[in-house]
């Protein structure tokens, strides 16, 4: 009975200390804690952010004590519940040698104040939320805004960023890390896939820190490349939806990139289709830049947004050819991003400024009317000469046919003259033969008179006795005649024969 009391209660006291474990790791659970065991009054900004579904902590941190930052350390450095962590200061902040003071007071433009955070406390929290990136499998946003995190502390936070694996949101907002520290940055963050969005608005880049953000964009297309080739080779079909990588960047308040900054970028993104929305607000561009990010929408046709407000050197025409380019309705005023002008009046100013604009609008439309009107002229004169070169081509036609019908006629006239002729050709052959034979009893009725003063005796073959020949032909009867001279024709006179025809039957005579 006492080993079944002791396994009984042992089981609740093993689920009280899983309990507690959990508890002890949870944000919350350790704040509140933490708390009653110092004796202070929890946060009601960290209290109200526990709701019941989710899980976050997105305070703003002026006001806190450095014993609040304390607390918030302590539980931060063991949490794994958290899938959302957003420490924000609504001022901007640098590193003294006391601790974070507001940058005003850094630069002598205002009295001397308690710093917001002493020097121990915030190497503490940077080197906490090191850990806390490195050992939290759950959270997808982390914002640090307003903090300096420039040189060591960038660093740090940088060790414990690139172990990371489930941070799907980075924003560093205000915390002026510069180009060298964008550069350590971005060397890291281009071997997590998971990340898709990326916000260094203000913090102090140039041309350089655009240099190094293209390298990522770059590095990143190439391993999308191969996946997308892997999954086509296997399963034939590409998933872009699941092809990781970065797909949003905020630039916006770096007025030092200028037009060339924006450049490196849009090398880059004229053959890449993956990210979809640039801001680059505030950022020192020009018509030049426009004409850069122009030719990038040219080729690019899968970026959904390029923010490039509050930028005053670019004209208003270049503003509605990029919103053109990004297919924005430009004629409603809430969908116009680019231009502060589209933007209610309230002035005196910005309501000349506003007409200005209303009249550009309208002498532009105005101009694509006449172009419009001169195209149409010209498509009914292309219309009238097409009229006229298919009547020409029909009388042509008429004609082709015409001589078609005469020369048919024409052919069948010559082949029944043909088939006459050799009609006619056929009867002649009979009656030149019946011809010969008579041209040749006249040959032999003049050589018969031509020897009259000559004794001769024409011995003809009668008629009735004449025997067929070989071949069923029927000659004409030939005689022989034999010539005798009158007196003596020379010594040893004798006869002479002189056949004309020979004929075996007259041979007998």
């Amino acid at each position: 009975m006492s080993s079944n009391t002791n396994s009984t209660n042992g089981k609740p006291a093993g689920r009280s200390e899983r309990r507690n474990r959990q508890r002890a790791k949870d944000f919350h659970h350790r704040y509140l804690a933490l708390c009653r065991s110092k004796n202070f009054h929890p946060l009601p900004e960290i209290v109200k952010t526990k709701k019941k579904n989710q899980s976050f902590l997105d305070v703003y941190g002026d006001r806190f004590k450095c014993y609040d930052w304390q607390l918030i350390t302590d539980a931060l450095r063991e949490d794994n519940s958290l899938n959302n962590v957003a420490l924000r200061l609504r001022k901007t902040y640098t590193e003294g040698t006391d601790g974070l003071v507001p940058h005003s007071v850094h630069e002598g433009n205002g009295a001397e104040k308690t710093p917001l955070i002493d020097k121990r406390t915030f190497k503490q929290l940077v080197e906490t939320l090191a850990t806390f990136l490195r050992t939290n499998k759950v959270v997808e946003h982390f914002t640090i805004e307003g903090f300096p995190l420039a040189g060591v502390r960038l660093c740090t936070l940088i060790t414990g960023l690139s172990q990371n694996t489930s941070l799907t949101e980075l924003n560093l907002a205000r915390c002026s890390i510069g180009d060298d520290g964008c550069k350590a940055l971005c060397a890291e963050i281009k071997f997590l896939p998971n990340l898709q969005l990326l916000n260094l608005t203000a913090c102090q880049l140039t041309v350089k820190g655009c240099q190094a953000v293209a390298d990522v964009i770059k590095f990143q297309k190439m391993q999308r490349y191969a996946t997308s080739w892997e999954q086509s080779l296997r399963y034939g079909d590409i998933k872009e939806d699941k092809l990781m990588g970065l797909r949003y960047l905020y630039l916006s308040h770096n007025p030092a990139i200028g037009d060339y900054g924006l450049l490196e970028l849009t090398d880059v993104l004229k053959d890449d289709a993956w990210v979809r929305q640039i801001h680059v607000c505030n950022c020192g561009l020009t018509d030049v830049a426009a004409q850069f990010l122009t030719e990038c929408l040219n080729m690019n046709a899968s970026i959904e947004k390029f923010d490039i407000r509050d930028n005053i050197k670019i004209s208003n025409e270049a503003c509605h050819e990029i919103l053109v380019k990004l297919g924005a309705n430009v004629d409603d005023d809430g969908s116009d991003t680019a231009s502060a002008s589209k933007k209610s009046p309230k002035t005196l100013a910005s309501l000349r400024e506003h007409c200005e604009y209303l009249e550009m609008q309208l002498d532009s439309e105005r101009n694509r009317n006449s172009q419009l009107e001169s195209t149409v002229e010209q498509l009914h004169l292309q219309i009238g000469d097409y009229a006229v070169q298919m009547n020409e081509l029909q009388r042509e036609l008429g004609a082709l046919v015409k001589s078609r019908n005469e020369l048919l006629e024409r052919l069948k006239k010559l082949e029944n003259k043909t088939s006459k002729k050799k009609g006619a050709g056929c009867s002649l052959r009979r009656t030149h033969s019946d011809a010969m034979a008579s041209v040749n009893h006249e040959a032999i009725e003049t050589l018969m008179v031509a020897t009259t003063s000559k004794s001769e005796a024409v011995v003809k073959k009668d008629h009735h006795s004449r025997e067929p020949q070989q071949g069923g032909s029927n000659l004409p009867s030939v005689g022989r005649i034999i010539e005798r001279s009158i007196g003596d024709c020379g010594a040893g006179g004798g006869e002479h024969e002189m056949p004309l025809l020979m004929d075996p039957i007259s041979e007998k005579f």
